[in-house]
């Protein structure tokens, strides 16, 4: 899978786990260290089923995380990137943060 799966996979299989506990649905999409994540059920393939996301939802998890000291992009409608200045602090940090972030949704 090399670096670039594992990393993504970690910290997508963290930030779902954090959105099941919370009991918060969303629709979470990865391609190697690209990844994004929407707030609704069911999967998002296409901009159809993307502007049906809760937008106002991801408005507060993006606030939340960022009072968290963790930046993620402004939209849910834009794509999240990991790179190697992302280790395994780094991920489990943004994972703390998400579990925080969605108890409060």
């Amino acid at each position: 899978m090399g670096w670039a799966g594992a990393s993504g996979a970690l910290l997508l299989a963290g930030l779902k786990a954090a959105a099941k506990k919370a009991g918060v649905p969303i629709a979470a999409n990865r391609l190697g260290t690209m990844f994004g994540l929407f707030f609704q059920e069911g999967p998002v393939v296409n901009w159809d089923t993307a502007v049906q996301s809760n937008i106002k939802r991801f408005g507060h998890y993006f606030q939340i995380m960022l009072e968290n000291g963790v930046y993620l992009a402004p939209s849910q409608f834009e794509a999240g990137f990991i790179s190697t200045a992302h280790g395994d602090f780094e991920i489990e940090t943004t994972i703390a943060a998400a579990e925080r972030a969605m108890a409060n949704l």
